[in-house]
């Protein structure tokens, strides 16, 4: 489960103002003070309670340069409650889910101190708002993040939302619709989970991402610019990969022999075992064991080795083939649970049998016990109950109303085409089941 947060333990230096509230920093403050940022306040932010409703406004040139310039901040304002925040960063976010999603329901990354450094909502700089592009249940990422949770890995908080956005002359308060909102993945984050947070965080670009050692020039992980392998998303000014480098080459040119050795030196391995069954249970190869992409690496200060950490989870689920059937969803092999061709990461970790036992059992853990059909399925009816009413009124949603309804219990289309979207509860009494006689007894 996620650890109490800690106190973030970053100081703000001279430029550091107090938390302010609303209006994106309009109060003034004694800039010279170093004032230590408290925790962000978490469950506000991500509210499970109920759908709470966020507004972005945003002037008609802003939006125009915007769908211009789909992944570059315009300046705008978000409204929570009684709250307002203006000249705030607002842009599109995704891949898949921005290019094929009819519009106007995209996914939206807002940023606080885009424009104004001291800016936070409630602690947060980021916000993500994903709108569950292939996903009729609008509960995938909720629940995979959760299921994650439950394994022991760092996973991001979650909560469902209700977006409106205004733009002068195109929409007034109009209902975008049902929202997935997603902790980002930065140094708040970290702050909440590691003893620190200084050390390098680097994200997996959605291509290339193959964790192959491609020597010591770090322009080879960085090009093409428009779409490099990886990105460096702290210390971004040091610009030192010396690290992340030096894990590649352990990883990728250590021999057999001394594997096990050498990348307990690096890597948080037991870590890793619990995300992979995780992985593996929830068949989501929209990730490091399907089509490399989805995921970070944070070098912890603390120990010297790398975590590995979940990203973009819509797709899990079985709602991501890489080839593959509905039914190979059902049935992936735990002992190989990837899809075709090399995932190097995966399958050196799984060749030491210690790591094999290890990750077979935590497999096995899961679906007796957080992924086991009686909790598993209570917890979606309970979601399914929170936010259906605001489904109903989401028409900018991608699936109709019955395809929402029939997703909890049924596959859409109920029947055997190979690239059916696997009903949530079916999923998972099947895939239990078919881990179980993997397991064997």
């Amino acid at each position: 489960m996620r650890p109490v947060s800690f106190a973030f333990i970053c100081v703000i230096a001279a430029l550091s103002l107090p938390l302010c509230g609303c209006g994106g920093g309009s109060h003034g403050s004694d800039t010279s003070a170093i004032v230590p940022e408290p925790p962000p306040d978490y469950a506000l932010a991500y509210n499970r309670n109920a759908l709470d409703e966020y507004e972005i406004e945003i002037s008609a040139s802003n939006w125009q340069n915007l769908q211009n310039d789909p992944f570059v901040y315009v300046s705008g304002t978000l409204r929570f409650k009684d709250e307002t925040y203006s000249n705030v960063g607002i842009r599109y976010k995704g891949n898949s889910s921005f290019y094929m999603m009819p519009p106007p329901k995209k996914s939206f990354k807002i940023h606080f101190n885009e424009y104004v450094l001291e800016a936070r909502f409630h602690g947060l700089k980021k916000l993500n708002f994903n709108n569950c592009w292939k996903d009729p249940s609008l509960m995938r990422e909720m629940l995979a993040y959760d299921i994650f949770d439950a394994a022991g890995c760092p996973a991001s908080r979650t909560s469902h939302i209700k977006l409106y956005v205004t733009v002068p002359g195109t929409y007034n308060w109009e209902l975008f619709g049902v929202y997935v909102s997603v902790e980002q993945v930065n140094k708040h984050y970290l702050a909440d989970r590691f003893p620190e947070n200084a050390g390098n965080l680097y994200k997996a670009g959605q291509h290339g991402a193959t964790l192959r050692f491609l020597g010591w020039d770090k322009s080879s992980y960085t090009t093409p610019v428009d779409d490099p392998p990886y990105e460096k998303k702290t210390n971004e000014l040091e610009d030192d990969w010396s690290d992340f480098i030096h894990f590649l080459d352990v990883l990728d040119n250590t021999p057999d022999v001394n594997f096990k050795t050498e990348i307990e030196k690096v890597f948080n391995v037991d870590g890793f075992l619990s995300y992979l069954a995780a992985n593996t249970a929830l068949s989501n190869l929209d990730s490091v064991a399907g089509r490399r992409a989805n995921f970070y690496l944070y070098h912890n200060m603390a120990t010297g080795k790398f975590e590995f950490i979940a990203w973009d989870l819509n797709m899990a689920y079985g709602n991501y083939r890489s080839g593959m059937s509905a039914d190979d969803m059902l049935d992936l092999d735990i002992y190989n649970p990837t899809s075709s061709g090399t995932h190097l990461l995966v399958d050196r970790v799984l060749n030491v049998p210690d790591y094999m036992d290890t990750y077979v059992q935590r497999v096995g853990d899961l679906v007796n016990g957080a992924f086991a059909p009686t909790g598993a399925h209570a917890e979606i009816d309970s979601i399914y109950n929170r936010i259906k009413a605001d489904v109903y009124l989401d028409i900018y949603r991608d699936f109709t109303i019955t395809d929402f309804d029939n997703s909890i219990v049924q596959d859409i289309p109920n029947n055997s085409a190979p690239n059916r979207i696997l009903g949530l509860k079916p999923f998972v009494t099947q895939r239990v089941t078919n881990i179980l006689n993997q397991l064997g007894p």
